[in-house]
């Protein structure tokens, strides 16, 4: 009888064993699963820190009279900001006074007085090109309502 004791003693030791790797290797799994997401999330915010955003808004006013306010709604400073797509048909501006904008903080805008005539069209398509510490020559383009 003790050694039968003493085998169901043994197999419950080995079965408690095999339970706790078994359910430590699931663990440490999930752990290494968790530790990949987190350095990932910590290397996009980091990217994301280095990133400006150029984008632009027209502001309507009377008789023909619009403001194209471009802004910067990244987290990182915004150079040598330039705009492609101005020269259109019925479009009068002087943005060449203001652009190549030297730089725009985050959460800064600057504004571009245009003057629109019968013969314009009522969309815009500009295209934003601006250096930040993510790169040179980052684009965006966007369509306006005129």
């Amino acid at each position: 009888m003790e050694v039968w004791g003493l085998i169901i003693s043994i197999l419950a030791l080995l079965a408690s064993a095999f339970t706790y790797f078994k359910h430590d290797k699931k663990l440490k799994e999930q752990e290494r699963k968790i530790n990949e997401y987190q350095l990932k999330q910590i290397e996009k915010e980091d990217l994301e820190s280095k990133k400006a955003a150029i984008r632009g808004n027209i502001v309507k006013g009377l008789k023909g009279k619009r403001t194209l306010k471009v802004y910067n709604s990244g987290r990182a400073i915004a150079r040598n900001i330039r705009i492609e797509g101005l020269d259109v048909e019925g479009l009068f501006h002087r943005a060449d006074e203001v652009f190549p904008y030297e730089l725009m903080n985050p959460q800064d805008y600057t504004e571009v007085n245009i003057m629109l005539f019968n013969n314009c069209a009522p969309t815009i398509k500009l295209k934003y090109i601006w250096d930040d510490e993510s790169g040179k020559n980052n684009e965006f383009e966007q369509v306006l309502t005129l």
